[in-house]
């Protein structure tokens, strides 16, 4: 085994690869080939991600309360989102 490979924080959803992407309506964790393979549908287009170094780890903000992380939220049916705790 390799002494300096790094291992990654987060992994895509959908392969397993090293996740470069967040989408924030799908609520999932991308690679590149992933994110363009769901999101070129007109569907899902629209959707807005979060680019990712799968080796830093990331904490979601409420966007209503920015200094709260999310711990539990929904989204409504134009992607807004609503924070609970």
């Amino acid at each position: 085994m390799e002494k300096n490979k790094k291992t990654a924080i987060k992994e895509c959803d959908i392969c397993g690869a090293n996740a470069t992407n967040l989408c924030y309506q799908c609520i999932l964790y991308f690679c590149d080939s992933c994110y363009k393979l769901i999101h070129d549908k007109k569907k899902n287009a629209n959707h807005k991600k979060e680019s990712l170094d799968p080796y830093i780890p990331i904490e979601l903000k409420c966007q209503e309360h920015p200094k709260n992380p999310i711990s539990l939220f929904c989204l409504d049916e134009k992607g807004n989102y609503f924070n609970y705790l």
